[in-house]
């Protein structure tokens, strides 16, 4: 005690403190008025929570809602917890602190709390030792192994604390034993030892935490006890000697570390370190054994009968089908990053796969044609085999016994649905696989929190932040194993933003780092897997319609070559509108058979002579050129003219008008034909508005002047005020399936724009600049596929019939059909009891904090057992990861499937097996191992009953409809053999019924194969086809002019064009489009005009 007496200020507040640490208070906040104030006045209050919650209804989606929202807001609770304050059991962080409003200085406040807490020692100290005078210890005494604390309360971390005082006396080594025969750890290690002693029942623990003499100093002795615990502080944990010392201090977790002799009145405590309460991951042989004899396990289960079934299963059809594309180089376009599918590619490759399987369908035949498939599943089942010590690894490194790592990792080992996952060319193994690597280097890495920017803390960060960037380069859903670590790095450095031990610069550090490993590593990696995906694929494939001319220019086989730059009028164009890709503004020889059944204008992905436009003037504008001294020379054309476009095969002009399309019916969208004929001056409705709304920054003049390639522009109908427009649909049969075309008011900007690829003009001369398109570097063909990926995905949105919503994912409403055969069948689907307890338990985990958070509302401090803190940690991390991995797909309106659900299982899983030890672990440990081995027993039994659906093995129809536990799993039974049917039945073979099990007819229509055929070129026309058709409209209009002749009469264009319509040919409006009489002798010019048949393909 100090010899001077405190001031009345520092002596009022003391008492105050001695008060509120009997409720076990924080120091912080007794020491500030308003905090102790508002502590009060919670005290005080005489009613409960509050108002009564309402009840919730019967019905199975309003609780699973409720449930939802109580586990997402704890979730947030729990993320937002550092960044508002903490509960009355954290208190504010020591810089916090600092800033608090409190009128003492902080030697008052330090000399203040060492008076109470050394008042607090003497008196916890004489209890001891009175007690310790009359105490006989258990006979025998029961040791407690550290490589199997199970069922053991709230035991001193025994080597934090002896390499504590190791590093203390000798300084750093990691190689150091801890064994009795140093003599400078002998009093250290002799006095834990007898502290080692398993709680009695009946007696009271005396520690809060399982890592309270972490930061014991040297030469203090002793440990920790409660303030408060008067009767039996220690317990029958087991005696120690007087003479090892009465250094007690008290000791909270939230607090100050305080050790008598450490420090004089007049210095400061030692401050809280953010690290103290993460140790270094140390698994023992005994553990290593156990971990090896579960992968032997594993192995069997995963690897039985993996030949089986020898026919292409589900989405094999189309991660194989890539396969061969790799090692053939040509380029293919899919909706997800390419690492898994290269990976598949290279296992191919070792196991003798040539690359010409096409992969085709669901059902061929592997062994007839010679496929080495049983090398490429072996590739996704090592991976999910590795998942089983991955499971463990993760476990241990949080900080769990070992028989809870062994519980976790054998359910994985039986989990049916990662099983069947595992055991096909599919990608989601290769995504489990790298976010379950992710996750265990991360836990790792917090083992390593109290030696900073050593060689395994560097090397844990940076595996971390390599297998986050290989997740994301397999599968989009890596985006929510990035959001997840993300969150626990914000909250990490938070909690070192308040760690007094720790310098402006070491922060510095430790944010940089970060940022660097988990930002800069990861977008490294998925760029350089994009390289190698580049670089393989070198050659034009059937991919080359979902990218950009600059993207396909860099493909071997395609040659865009360069054209003149500048655009005159008079030049012959081919355009390419820039949005879709689709192809080429096109027309030819045919009609609508809607609307107007005028000439035909699409967008046609090949490059022929039909997609040739001859930009020309206004007829007004053409006669004032003809008059003008700038006659015969060279006009470009500039940004806002009005121009008219003229097929040049056809001699149709590019032309609008107030009738629908054929295929978009909306009331704002026109109808665009080819109308008009060799001769024809023609109307209003061909004339277009040039409007420049980008070009290149590189090439001045650009955006005023229309250029080839560098120059994007919309073509705006002057009379209709609608926008040459095409949105990839494609229209029917009769129009050779090539993509629509319309002209849109108020369309989106980007899908108006268009681009001349190829300028041709007989005057333009040899030394004129030209215009090519640039090869893209590797970011900008990452973004450009990135952002194909990312529309493509939102474009899949067609029902599929195993499609399910994200709510039904974790109580495994239904599963998914994946393949079948007589009596045998692939079908997705959990094993129920994995997946509902650990659902309980993350809703458990949701539950728990908010009733915590309440009853600390209430001045309670809970601590759970003891375990609130890693419980807090350990689940905590867990259950935010669980979150993010799920709340994201209710978002999305795409197809969905239960796989999606695979990493938030993985995560759940381990989220049980954390508070399965956490709960446990005051159980005697018979009673701990033997639930276990229940838990153990019945998943065994659930993976056995429902083994036939994984390993597509033969059945019986009774016993799979027994194992419907759910009506809801939509599995097919009548495909089994009926053991209560006559012999002559068994004998005869049983029809597959595919409807039942296998992906109906609708399965066909497969998602990305849909889009490949809006964005693939239109298949080539039947030229002779189309020169009959032209021939005929030939004959007809001459037979139309010759009898307008017979009549001398002025013709009318309605009811010649008619009478072309009624042979095909594309007729004039039935009604006049501008009102301008001339439509009625330019038809009779028409027919005139044409007494010779036009060019034809």
């Amino acid at each position: 005690m100090p010899t001077t007496p405190l001031p009345a200020s520092v002596r009022k507040r003391t008492e105050l403190f001695a008060k509120n640490i009997k409720h076990r208070g924080n120091v912080k906040k007794s020491l500030d008025p308003k905090k102790q104030q508002a502590i009060e006045a919670q005290r005080q209050r005489k009613n409960g929570l509050g108002s009564s919650l309402p009840s919730l209804t019967t019905g199975s989606r309003k609780i699973i809602i409720a449930f939802l929202a109580l586990t997402v807001g704890s979730v947030l609770y729990q993320i937002c917890l550092p960044f508002i304050g903490g509960n009355s059991n954290s208190g504010a962080s020591p810089r916090q602190a600092k800033q608090s409003g409190s009128a003492l200085t902080r030697e008052q406040q330090a000399r203040a709390a060492e008076a109470v807490l050394q008042e607090l020692n003497r008196k916890a100290t004489e209890k001891y030792f009175s007690m310790a005078k009359n105490y006989k210890p258990p006979a025998p005494p029961v040791v407690v192994n550290q490589e199997d604390n199970a069922g053991v309360d709230d035991f001193v971390d025994f080597e934090d604390a002896a390499r504590k005082f190791v590093l203390d006396n000798h300084g750093e080594d990691d190689d150091m034993p801890f064994d009795a025969a140093n003599n400078a750890q002998g009093p250290m290690m002799a006095h834990l030892e007898s502290m080692r002693y398993r709680k009695q029942p009946g007696t009271t623990a005396i520690y809060e935490d399982a890592t309270v003499i972490s930061g014991m100093s040297p030469g203090s002795g002793g440990t920790t006890p409660v303030a408060g615990d008067a009767e039996d502080p220690y317990g029958a944990r087991g005696p120690m000697s007087e003479s090892s010392g009465a250094g007690y201090s008290y000791e909270k977790k939230d607090l100050d570390y305080i050790h008598p002799g450490s420090h004089t009145a007049d210095s400061m405590p030692a401050p809280y370190s953010s690290s103290e309460r993460y140790s270094r991951l140390r698994i023992s042989k005994s553990q290593w054994m156990m971990l090896g004899l579960i992968v032997l396990l594993a192995a069997y289960v995963r690897l039985w009968r993996l030949s089986n079934p020898a026919n292409v299963v589900f989405d094999e059809v189309h991660f194989g089908k890539f396969a061969g594309k790799y090692l053939n180089g040509t380029y293919f376009f899919d909706v997800h990053p390419p690492l898994a599918k290269m990976m598949f590619a290279a296992a191919g490759k070792f196991a003798g796969y040539d690359g010409k399987f096409d992969f085709k369908s669901i059902g061929l035949d592997y062994v007839a044609a010679g496929v080495p498939y049983v090398g490429m599943r072996l590739m996704p089942a090592m991976l999910g085999l590795a998942m089983v010590p991955i499971t463990y690894v993760t476990l241990a490194a949080l900080g769990h016994a070992a028989d809870a790592c062994a519980v976790g990792a054998l359910l994985v080992a039986f989990e049916n649905a990662l099983l069947t996952q595992s055991r096909l060319i599919l990608l989601d193994s290769a995504l489990i696989f790298f976010t379950g690597a992710t996750v265990m280097f991360w836990a790792l890495f917090f083992t390593e929190a109290r030696q900073p920017f050593g060689r395994r803390w560097w090397a844990y960060l940076l595996l971390t932040g390599i297998n986050m960037g290989n997740a994301l380069s397999c599968k989009w859903v890596g985006l929510f194993l990035v959001a997840t670590i993300g969150v626990w790095t914000v909250r990490d450095l938070w909690d070192k933003l308040g760690d007094l031990s720790i310098s402006a610069s070491q922060y510095t550090r430790h944010f940089i780092a970060r940022a660097f490993a988990l930002i800069v590593v990861p977008l490294v990696v998925y760029l350089f897997w994009f390289q190698v995906h580049f670089s393989v694929l070198h050659k034009s494939g059937d991919g080359n319609a979902f990218m950009s001319p600059e993207f396909q220019n860099t493909l071997d086989g395609v040659n865009l070559g360069h054209t003149p730059r500048d655009i005159y009028y008079g030049s012959r164009l081919r355009i390419r509108h820039d949005a879709t890709n689709a192809g080429y503004l096109h027309s030819h020889l045919s009609n609508y058979e809607t609307g107007s059944k005028q000439q035909q204008v699409t967008l046609y992905g090949f490059r022929d002579d039909n997609n040739f436009w001859v930009i020309t003037r206004t007829e007004a504008a053409e006669s004032k050129y003809q008059n003008s001294t700038e006659a015969g020379k060279l006009q470009p054309v500039r940004h806002g003219d009005i121009v008219r476009l003229m097929h040049w095969k056809t001699f149709r002009r590019l032309h609008s008008h107030d009738e629908r399309p054929p295929v978009t019916t909306n009331d704002y969208q026109n109808e665009v034909t080819g109308y008009g004929w060799e001769g024809f001056k023609g109307d209003s409705n061909d004339h277009w508005r040039v409007q420049i709304m980008e070009g290149d920054a590189s090439v001045p003049g650009s955006r005023d002047q229309l250029m080839a390639i560098h120059s994007k522009f919309r073509l705006v109908h002057v009379g209709r005020r609608c926008a040459l427009f095409s949105n990839r649909r494609k229209l029917p049969k009769w129009a050779h399936e090539q993509v629509e075309v319309t002209c849109m008011q108020s369309a989106k900007v980007p899908k108006t724009l268009w681009r001349i690829e190829t300028n041709i003009h007989a005057d333009i001369p040899a030394g004129a600049p030209l215009a090519e398109y640039r090869r893209p570097g590797l970011v900008a063909k990452v973004l450009e596929a990135t952002a194909v990926m990312w529309r493509v995905n939102n474009g899949l949105t067609k029902s599929h019939p195993y499609e399910s919503r994200p709510h039904t994912w974790p109580w495994l409403r239904r599963g998914m059909a994946f393949w079948g055969a007589d009596n045998r069948a692939i079908y997705l689907l959990g094993t129920a009891p994995v997946w509902w307890l650990s659902l309980v338990s993350v809703l458990l985990f949701g539950v728990l904090q908010v009733v915590l958070f309440l009853r600390s509302c209430r001045g309670f401090n809970d601590r759970l057992m003891g375990a609130r803190e890693r419980y807090a940690d350990s689940v905590g991390f867990l259950v935010v990861g669980w979150v993010l991995h799920w709340i994201p797909f209710f978002l999305m309106g795409r197809q969905l499937f239960l796989h999606h659900y695979l990493p938030a299982l993985w995560l759940a899983i381990l989220a049980f097996s954390a508070t399965l030890d956490l709960l446990t672990r005051r159980m005697r440990r018979r009673i701990r191992h033997v639930i276990m081995g229940i838990l153990l027993l019945v998943v065994v039994r659930t993976y056995f009953q429902y083994s036939h659906l994984a390993y597509g093995t033969p059945w019986t129809r009774q016993g799979c409809q027994r194992s419907k536990l759910l009506g809801t799993w939509d599995y097919d039974c009548k495909r089994y053999v009926d053991l209560d049917a006559a012999p002559t039945v068994l004998a005869a073979p049983i029809p597959a019924e595919t409807s039942h099990i296998d992906p109906p007819p609708a399965q066909n229509f497969d998602p990305l194969e849909h889009e490949n055929k809006l964005n693939e070129p239109a298949p080539r026309i039947d030229h002779d086809k189309l020169n009959s058709d032209a021939d005929k409209a030939h004959e007809a209009m001459v037979k139309a002019a010759t009898t307008v002749d017979k009549n001398n009469a002025a013709p009318d264009a309605n009811n010649a064009a008619g009478a072309a319509g009624a042979a095909g040919e594309p007729n004039a409006q039935n009604h006049h489009e501008d009102e301008e009489p001339v439509i009625g002798d330019d038809a009779h010019h028409e027919a005139v005009a044409q007494t010779t048949a036009p060019p034809l393909f």
